[in-house]
C-alpha cells in the first residue's frame, strides 16, 4: 500500500501514486525463523541502508521506528549517517502514538540530520487541516526536519483492490513520491538535495514559522517543482533571473531588433538555487520603450500657473522659470516644476554660463516649432545640467561646456566643443551614459542591454536666407561603443555608427511665424552585437550548453515630416504644431497657450 501511494502507474486503472515513473527496490528488513514462524523485524535494517547507498538508491521509505524509542541508538544514528553521506534521503514516518516527538529523533546528529526527514500526518476537519489524532508531532527536536502530508490516502492492497490507507505511513509515502518526482525530474540532485527542496518549499501552517506540531510545514508539489531563485548564465556569471529584463532602444532597431532577440530567448536554460534546469522563454523580458507618435501630448491637471524671474547686474545675469501643476480636484494636489535655470557672467571678452532645463526640450524640435539643432539633447536627452565658457577668437566665436544629468534619466556627463560663425556652428563631444543608450533605460539584470555608452559625435549646422524665408539645416554623426557587463547576456557589440539630421524654414506670416521642416531623428546604420545564453543541459557533464548568436544593432530611417505655428506677443504666447511620421504614417499634435500676467 505504502508502495502504491508512492508510485502507482499512470495506466488509466485504480489509482495514480505520486511518482508513477519511480522505479521501486524492496529492501528486506526482517529475519523468520522457518521453525516457529517468528518474525523480527530491524535485525537487517543497517544492511538494508548500506546496500541502498552502494547501489545508489537516493531515497529510502521506512515506515517503522525502534520499539524502545525512549533512548538514542547508536546503531541507528550510524546507519542514516552512512546513508546520508552516500547523498541518500531517509523518509521515516514519525508514528502512529499521538506523542508529543516524532520516533527516533534521539537519534538525530550533526552527522546524519540532512539526510534524515520524519513526517507526520494531517487530517481534513471542515474544510480546514489539523494534526490527525493518532499522529505523533515532530516534536521541538526534530522539527526543522519534520514535513507535513496527508494522513488518509487512495491505494491498493496486495489483491489489487482500491482501499484507503491512513497513517503516518501513508503520509510519509506522499514525502518519498514527491522526493522521487523530483529526482526524476533532476537525477544531477542527490536525495539530500531533494529533501532539502521539499523542506523549504512546504507550506507553513499552524503557528507561524517551523513549530514543533507541523514541523516546516505541509508538503507543497507545485512549489517543490517550480525554480528556487533560478539564474542566468552566460558561461562566465550566474546572475539572478528575477527582476531581468532588456530595453532596446528605437536608435538601434526597437522593435525590429526586438523581434530577434525575443526569437533568439524563446528557448533558454536557467539552473535554480538547487542546479535543476528549467527551459522556457524570455522573450516576455524583452521591450521596447515606449513611442508616443499617434498619441496627442497631454498633462492630466485643471490647471497651471507658470511664473519667471530675472535680475542682472554689472556683467551678471540671472534666470529662472517654474511651473505649479494642479494634479487633483483638491486645492492642495499641486505639483511645482523647476522649468529653467540660467546665470552668465561677463568677464572681459569671455562669458560664463551655466543652465538648467527641467523641461522636455526637444518637445519644440519634434513640433516643428524649432531648429533641431542640440546633438547633445539627441544623443542624451536627460543631460540637462551644463557649465561652460565662451570667447571669440579669431573670426569665430569659440564655446567650451561640460554636461551632465541630473539623474532622472539615467547617468550622462560630457564635454562639448563649439566654432560659431554668423552662418555655420560646428559642434565637436564626447558623451559617457551609465544605465542608458541614447537617452534610453538599459534595462535591468543580466538580461540589461550593457551598462551605459561611450559617444563621440559630430555636428554641422548652417542657417541662410531665402527671401522671405529663413532656413536652418543641421547634421551630425557618432560613434558609440556600448559598456558591456561581465555578467550580461548581452557579451560583444562593435561600434555603432549614427546619424541624424534635419532642415525647417519659417518665414513671417498671420501676425506670427510659421515653419515646415523635415527631420531624421537618430538612427544607427551600422552596428552589431552578440547575445550568449544557455539553451541545453548535459546531463553527464551537469553543465549548461550555450548558443552565441550575431543580432544586427541598425535602426530603420523614419523621417518626420512637420508643420508649427507660434504668435509670441507681450505678455501671451500661442503655439501650434503636428507632425507626421512618414514610415509608420501617425500624426501628433502639441497646442499651448500661455498668459503672462504683470
Amino acid at each position: 500500500m505504502v508502495a502504491g501511494v508512492i508510485a502507482a502507474r499512470n495506466d488509466g486503472s485504480g489509482v495514480q501514486g505520486m511518482a508513477p515513473d519511480a522505479q521501486i527496490v524492496a529492501l528486506r528488513i526482517s529475519d523468520t525463523n522457518t521453525t516457529t514462524g517468528e518474525e523480527t523485524l530491524g535485525r537487517t535494517l543497517p544492511a538494508a541502508l548500506d546496500y541502498a547507498a552502494s547501489n545508489g538508491i537516493k531515497i529510502v521509505n521506512a515506515s517503522l521506528a525502534k520499539i524502545d524509542a525512549s533512548k538514542p541508538s547508536q546503531g541507528w544514528s550510524d546507519m542514516v549517517a552512512r546513508y546520508t553521506a552516500s547523498g541518500g534521503l531517509f523518509v521515516n514516518s514519525a508514528g502512529n502514538d499521538g506523542e508529543a516527538n516524532a520516533k527516533g529523533y534521539l537519534d538525530l546528529t550533526a552527522a546524519n540530520r540532512d539526510g534524515w526527514l520524519f513526517v507526520t500526518a494531517l487530517e481534513e476537519t471542515d474544510g480546514s487541516l489539523s494534526i490527525a489524532d493518532y499522529a505523533n508531532r515532530c516534536g521541538s527536536a526534530a522539527m526543522s526536519r519534520c514535513v507535513s502530508a496527508m494522513g488518509t490516502n487512495g491505494t491498493m492492497d496486495v489483491a489489487g483492490e482500491l482501499v484507503a490507507f491512513s497513517g503516518t505511513s501513508a503520509a510519509a509515502g506522499q514525502v518519498s513520491g514527491l522526493a522521487a518526482l523530483i529526482l526524476g525530474k533532476w537525477p544531477q540532485l542527490s536525495g539530500v538535495q531533494a529533501g532539502q527542496v521539499i523542506l523549504n518549499t512546504a507550506k507553513d501552517i499552524g503557528d507561524a514559522g517551523v513549530d514543533p506540531t507541523y514541523g516546516v510545514g505541509l508538503i507543497d508539489v507545485r512549489a517543490a517543482l517550480a525554480p528556487v531563485s533560478p539564474t542566468l548564465s552566460n558561461g562566465l556569471t550566474q546572475t539572478a533571473a528575477a527582476g531581468a529584463a532588456m530595453v532596446i532602444p528605437a536608435a538601434v532597431g526597437g522593435a525590429q531588433t526586438g523581434a530577434q532577440v525575443k526569437a533568439m530567448l524563446a528557448h533558454v536554460t536557467v539552473l535554480d538555487a538547487y542546479g535543476r534546469d528549467y527551459s522556457g522563454s524570455l522573450a516576455g523580458l524583452v521591450a521596447n520603450p515606449e513611442q508616443r507618435a499617434g498619441q496627442f501630448a497631454r498633462r492630466v491637471a485643471s490647471s497651471a500657473m507658470a511664473g519667471n524671474s530675472q535680475f542682472g547686474a554689472h556683467g551678471f545675469a540671472a534666470s529662472f522659470g517654474y511651473t505649479t501643476y494642479r494634479t487633483g480636484p483638491n486645492p492642495s494636489d499641486q505639483r511645482g516644476q523647476l522649468t529653467y535655470a540660467g546665470l552668465s557672467a561677463k568677464l572681459g571678452s569671455a562669458n560664463f554660463v551655466a543652465s538648467f532645463s527641467g523641461q522636455d526640450a526637444v518637445q519644440d524640435e519634434a513640433m516643428g516649432l524649432a531648429p533641431a539643432s542640440d546633438v547633445t539633447l539627441a544623443y542624451a536627452p536627460g543631460a540637462n545640467l551644463a557649465i561652460g565658457v565662451e570667447r571669440p577668437v579669431g573670426g569665430v566665436r569659440m564655446a567650451v561646456s561640460a554636461v551632465a544629468s541630473d539623474g532622472r534619466y539615467g547617468s550622462a556627463r560630457g564635454v562639448l566643443l563649439g566654432l560659431n560663425t554668423p552662418l555655420a556652428r560646428l559642434k565637436v563631444g564626447y558623451l559617457d551614459e551609465s544605465g542608458t543608450l541614447f537617452g534610453t533605460p538599459v534595462g535591468a539584470g543580466a538580461m540589461r542591454f550593457g551598462d551605459g555608452a561611450r559617444t563621440a559625435f559630430v555636428e554641422l549646422s548652417r542657417k541662410w536666407r531665402l527671401g522671405a524665408w529663413s532656413l536652418d539645416t543641421y547634421a551630425s554623426t557618432g560613434a558609440t561603443r556600448l559598456k558591456i557587463g561581465g555578467d550580461t547576456l548581452l557579451t560583444w557589440a562593435s561600434t555603432i555608427l549614427s546619424q541624424r539630421a534635419g532642415l525647417s524654414a519659417s518665414r513671417a506670416a498671420l501676425a506670427g511665424r510659421i515653419r515646415f521642416g523635415v527631420a531624421l531623428p537618430l538612427v544607427a546604420f551600422s552596428g552589431s552585437g552578440e547575445l550568449t545564453y544557455a539553451n541545453g543541459y548535459d546531463l553527464a557533464t551537469r553543465l549548461l550548453l550555450y548558443n552565441r548568436e550575431r543580432v544586427g544593432l541598425t535602426g530603420q530611417y523614419q523621417p518626420v515630416m512637420s508643420v508649427g505655428y507660434e504668435r509670441i506677443g507681450t505678455n501671451s504666447a500661442l503655439r501650434l504644431a503636428a507632425a507626421k511620421d512618414v514610415a509608420t504614417q501617425d500624426w501628433r499634435a502639441l497646442a499651448s497657450y500661455r498668459i503672462t500676467l504683470p
